[in-house]
C-alpha cells in the first residue's frame, strides 16, 4: 500500500505541477500581450488582467498540491528544524492535521460560494465567475487528497531520489 499512494502522490503532484506551469505560460502571455499593447501599440485589452488574475489563483491552488508533495512549505521545514529530527514526524503530522482542517473549511465554504456565483459574469473579460471561485474548492480538495497521500506514504519525498524521480518524471512528459 505503501507503494501505491507514495505513486498517487507523484502524479497527483506532477499533474498539478504540469497544469500550473501551462497556466503560467499563458499568464505570462497575456502580460506580455498587455504590455506591448500599451507601449507599442498606445492599446490594450480590458479582459487580459482579469484573466491573469484568475490564472494566478487557480495556479496557486494547484501549485500547492505540488508543494506538499515535495514537503517545500516555508514554515513546515522552519518549525521541523526547530523540534529536531526526532520529532519531525510528529511536527509534520500536526502542521497536516491544522491544513487538513483549513481545507476542509476551504471546500466547506468555497463550493456553495461558487454556486452563489455561478450566473455572475467578469466585467471586462466575460469569463464567468464560477470559474476563479471554482479554483477554492477544487484546489483544496486536491490538497486534502495529497495531504492523505502524504501521511499514508509516509510524508515522503524526504531523500533526493524520490524528488529527482519527480523532476524526470516531469521533464520526460515534457519531451
Amino acid at each position: 500500500m505503501r507503494i501505491n499512494t507514495k505513486k498517487a502522490a507523484q502524479i497527483l503532484a506532477t499533474s498539478t505541477e504540469t497544469i500550473a506551469t501551462v497556466l503560467l505560460i499563458i499568464v505570462t502571455i497575456l502580460n506580455l500581450t498587455q504590455v506591448a499593447g500599451r507601449y507599442f501599440f498606445n492599446t490594450g485589452f480590458s479582459w487580459t488582467e482579469e484573466a491573469m488574475r484568475y490564472g494566478m489563483i487557480w495556479l496557486m491552488m494547484l501549485g500547492s498540491v505540488a508543494c506538499i508533495f515535495r514537503v517545500e512549505h516555508m514554515g513546515i521545514e522552519m518549525l521541523e528544524t526547530l523540534a529536531g529530527p526526532k520529532k519531525a514526524r510528529f511536527v509534520k503530522s500536526a502542521l497536516y492535521s491544522v491544513a487538513s482542517i483549513f481545507c476542509i473549511l476551504i471546500l466547506y465554504y468555497g463550493f456553495p460560494l461558487a454556486l452563489r456565483n455561478a450566473s455572475q459574469i467578469a466585467p471586462a473579460s466575460g469569463i464567468p465567475m464560477i470559474y476563479p471561485y471554482m479554483a477554492l474548492p477544487v484546489g483544496s480538495l486536491l490538497m486534502l487528497i495529497q495531504i492523505y497521500l502524504s501521511w499514508f506514504s509516509g510524508f515522503e519525498p524526504d531523500d533526493e531520489d524520490d524528488v529527482e524521480n519527480l523532476e524526470d518524471n516531469s521533464n520526460s512528459g515534457a519531451s
